[in-house]
């Protein structure tokens, strides 16, 4: 669900509930709100009137999603900076351009991040979606450089959660708390067979009405064609790196990327809901293999999952310097740029390295989801793909983002049939 936006009444007109935004006024239905009056605070939500709340709690919603607003003097910025996000909002940039961006400082780079916060007001609002992720196994089968889960790492406490465990904290999570879109998310542990993954999909769909994206890494096409027929809606799938070379660097056991960039080509071929990223800052990796990693996400992904690398202790690269989040912001500005209306989460990975501001500060440049960890406590800290990894302990943004509402599933349902046309 999306977090909803607090608007003050002004007046009626007839069934509608009249608000002011920004300095002008809008409808919004009043069905659910049928003894609102004038000077009440409500929550919104597309065209919505959902909850009527206080005037304290409006301004602490406005608090979280505020932008720290940079003043840019356009005046200082260069003609060709200027020429080239003219570009972007054409969905038209070639990598040389988006180098270009990737490398601003300075103004250059508050104007960047600004333009992707107004290109997403102006195409979203301030609809932060809040997704919930259930990491229900920390087994994996492979071997990658980078990742504390990796079948290497003797060092780690292992886990599996059984199908009944998952199927209980995803009710939960949809019936008691209101999420209505969680991820399933494992290392590459094939003890779940494909049959499993089924039984487990229609399980969770036979006790909440709740969308399922899968992330249990390169299962093929018929593991992923059983799930989509099971109910499953999306699926989250980093290719990592769009390098050959670096792919092969991280893969040590032999990993194909071409294998794995086939994996989303028929994820887009059963219908999915597509979710896909890079990492950003892995040793050896240069402003041009993140162009070149734009230029793959762009024309496939409908959500975008990418985070700053951060070394993990009992890995190959424990001793390599993590990512730099501030590239991480401009990663997200130019794709917001390119992709307006996609989703863009704020990846765990970043909100580690920045600390509590890190969040705001994604979402000014561009973001505009959220993924809250709903594993189990028990399990969570041994989901261990890199050290000291950060938890959400805000509930705001679940109190205020989280309603049970089937208009609400509605709207999320809507939102990812038109992006899935758009690919």
């Amino acid at each position: 669900m999306c977090l909803a936006t607090p608007a003050k009444i002004v007046g009626f007109n007839q069934d509608k509930i009249l608000i002011e935004k920004d300095g002008a006024t809008m409808e919004v239905s009043a069905f659910l709100l049928p003894k609102a009056k004038i000077g009440d605070w409500i929550l919104y939500v597309n065209d919505l009137a959902i909850k009527k709340i206080d005037a304290e709690e409006a301004r602490e919603i406005l608090r979280l999603v505020e932008s720290p607003r940079n003043k840019v003097k356009t005046e200082l910025l260069s003609g060709k900076f200027k020429k080239i996000i003219e570009k972007a909002h054409q969905n038209d940039l070639n990598k040389g351009e988006i180098i270009y961006l990737l490398n601003s400082e300075g103004m250059e780079k508050d104007a960047l991040l600004a333009e992707a916060d107004i290109t997403r007001r102006a195409f979203i609002k301030d609809f932060i979606c809040i997704h919930g992720i259930i990491e229900f196994s920390n087994y994996c089968e492979n071997d990658c450089a980078y990742c504390g889960l990796r079948s290497a790492n003797g060092a780690i406490e292992r886990y599996r959660m059984s199908i009944d465990e998952i199927k209980e904290t995803a009710k939960q999570a949809a019936v008691e708390k209101g999420y209505k879109l969680l991820v399933l998310q494992s290392g590459e542990d094939n003890f779940y067979t494909d049959d499993m993954l089924v039984e487990l999909i229609k399980q969770i769909k036979s006790v909440c009405r709740v969308f399922i994206f899968m992330s249990c890494g390169e299962r093929g096409f018929e593991c992923y064609k059983k799930m989509k027929n099971a109910g499953a809606s999306g699926a989250l799938l980093r290719f990592e790196t769009s390098s050959q070379s670096l792919f092969t660097k991280i893969h040590p056991q032999g990993k194909n990327l071409e294998n794995r960039i086939e994996h989303l080509r028929f994820l887009k071929e059963l219908g999915y809901f597509i979710t896909t990223g890079s990492l950003i800052g892995l040793p050896g990796q240069t402003i041009e293999d993140l162009a070149d990693d734009i230029l793959l996400i762009a024309p496939r992904a409908h959500m975008v999952s990418m985070g700053p690398f951060i070394p993990c202790d009992n890995t190959p690269m424990e001793n390599c310097p993590a990512g730099d989040p501030e590239m991480n912001l401009k990663m997200i500005a130019v794709l917001r740029l390119l992709m307006p209306t996609a989703r863009i989460p704020v990846t765990t990975a970043l909100e580690t390295l920045l600390g509590e501001d890190g969040r705001k500060r994604a979402l000014a440049a561009g973001a505009n989801a959220l993924m809250m960890n709903l594993t189990p406590k028990k399990y969570r800290s041994l989901y261990k793909i890199y050290p000291g990894r950060f938890f959400d302990n805000d509930s705001l943004w679940q109190k205020y983002g989280l309603f049970k509402y089937e208009e609400s599933y509605k709207m999320l349902e809507e939102r990812m049939a038109k992006e899935i046309k758009r690919k």
